[in-house]
């Protein structure tokens, strides 16, 4: 009759436990995926979103010139003044 031997054991548990690494890796792949690929459409979006306020910054800085130096030059003044400290 056939008797299984510890080390006949040992190797069905080594088959085993590299089955489940396999799937754990396939898992872990899926998951990098899913995570990149939302992580490109937040950035996408933002990057959208800052076009968006750029176009519409410089559209005001077309329509009014003279307020918008007025306030770069504010702010400007403030900054100059908070980093003197």
């Amino acid at each position: 009759m056939f008797s299984t031997s510890p080390k006949d054991g040992a190797n069905a548990g080594a088959v085993n436990l590299t089955h489940h690494d396999h799937e754990l890796r396939e898992q872990l792949v899926e998951a990098a995926d899913h995570a990149g690929r939302r992580v490109r459409s937040i950035f996408n979006s933002a990057s959208d979103e800052v076009e968006h306020v750029g176009d519409r910054v410089s559209a005001e800085i077309r329509t009014n010139p003279l307020r918008s130096t007025a306030i770069a030059l504010g702010v400007g003044a403030v900054l100059g003044m908070l980093f003197r400290r």
